[in-house]
């Protein structure tokens, strides 16, 4: 008995229909591309995040950040908004202001000189929105080097806000008063510090329905060419990477003609924007090597930290006892690349210092002997750091 004439056609569109399902699935979730979103594309995203506020004169910049996405890794480079860029007209200018003055698409224009790559999306919030964005944070743990003197979250001339050195942990008030404050620590500094601790804070609690929508409220209000769906989906690619590394921009002050300008430091900048902008040469946790020492006396302190940092992809030399008990703070010796300490500190569950050899004295020649060759770091887990296990 021949079956149905028809049947056969309709089996077909479904087997298609069913095959170009499962194609769009591989696609998103393989290859990290998402048909139905500004942001889904393939290749590398480059995208211009800045912070303003409302002056006498007209809108003030008073942070940029450019941050790059691809699969597995971010890379955040915050720019000094004072950095001296040349203008479509030829010109030179502030990069804040060249924003100000002539719109976010001739900003991102103004870096592509000093970047190599193109920025074509940006999302700029001002005051108010980077408040109600703190506020989806009402904890976060910063280290703070140099104390800040800042005005109350609202600006209506209520007491200073002053946030003394050490690692402190912040509310929303007292996060716009860090960042908005005055202190010793560029700007442009204090925003990488908020962003690590805001990052750790957002890692330690699931992204909720709520907060997806809160996030997408404030989104819906910034000066942007992503849509608020978009802005929602940029956190969230940024929260679960599997590495994320950050960087001020290399910069110094020279004086022209009586007028400062603040001049990326060719060298150094480079290297900046070749590993976080670019991605050559990515550093990532398999190329770091950590001998790890008890330093609290906990039980299996060593042990559990080196667990810990093995699931995240380091590679652990040695676990030992420190010669004492009674380091009161978790530390980082520096034995190559400093750039190694910054991202083993980063996946850290609590703070750290970070030092070199000769600032960490007596306690590494105490220790040097347990450490292998070919070590790049030396952590000494001390109190209050806590790994589960």
């Amino acid at each position: 008995m021949r079956g149905n004439p028809v049947r056969k056609p309709i089996l077909y569109a479904a087997t298609i229909v069913v095959v170009l399902g499962i194609a769009i699935l591989v696609w998103h979730f393989a290859l990290g591309w998402d048909p139905f979103g500004t942001l889904g594309i393939r290749t590398r995203v480059h995208v211009l995040c800045a912070a303003t506020s409302a002056g006498s004169a007209g809108e003030i910049v008073e942070s940029i950040s450019i941050v790059t996405i691809d699969r597995g890794w971010v890379g955040v480079l915050f720019v000094p908004a004072d950095l001296w860029v040349k203008c479509g007209d030829g010109t030179f200018g502030k990069l804040g202001e060249v924003a100000a003055r002539e719109g976010w698409p001739a900003a991102c224009r103004a870096l592509v000189p000093l970047l190599g790559v193109s920025v074509s999306r940006y999302v700029a919030i001002d005051a108010e929105n980077l408040s109600a964005f703190l506020v989806l944070f009402p904890q976060v743990m910063v280290s703070v080097d140099d104390p800040v003197t800042g005005p109350d979250s609202k600006g209506s001339g209520g007491p200073a806000v002053r946030i003394d050195a050490g690692n402190r942990t912040l509310g929303p008030r007292e996060m716009v008063a860090f960042l908005r404050g005055t202190s010793r620590a560029s700007r442009a500094e204090r925003d990488r510090r908020a962003f690590e601790g805001i990052l750790r804070s957002a890692r330690s609690a699931p992204t909720d329905e709520a907060l997806n929508r809160q996030l997408q409220a404030v989104a819906a209000d910034a000066a942007t060419n992503v849509s608020a769906k978009d802005c929602a989906a940029l956190w969230a690619r940024i929260v679960q990477s599997a590495h994320t590394a950050s960087a001020v921009l290399p910069t110094r002050e020279v004086v022209r003609g009586g007028a400062p300008e603040r001049l990326a430091i060719v060298a150094d900048a480079e290297r900046a924007v070749a590993t976080l902008v670019r991605g050559a040469d990515l550093l990532t946790p398999a190329k770091i090597t950590v001998a790890v020492f008890n330093g609290n006396g906990v039980r299996l302190s060593a042990s559990r930290a080196a667990g810990y940092l093995k699931a995240r992809g380091f590679q652990v030399s040695a676990t030992a006892n420190a010669e004492t008990f009674s380091y009161a703070t978790s530390a980082i010796v520096v034995l190559t690349d400093e750039a190694k300490a910054w991202m083993l500190r980063e996946a850290l569950p609590g703070e750290a210092m970070v030092m070199s050899p000769e600032e960490f004295a007596d306690h590494y020649e105490a220790l040097r002997s347990q450490v292998p060759a070919g070590t790049d770091l030396v952590f000494v887990v001390g109190a209050g750091m806590e790994f589960a296990g």
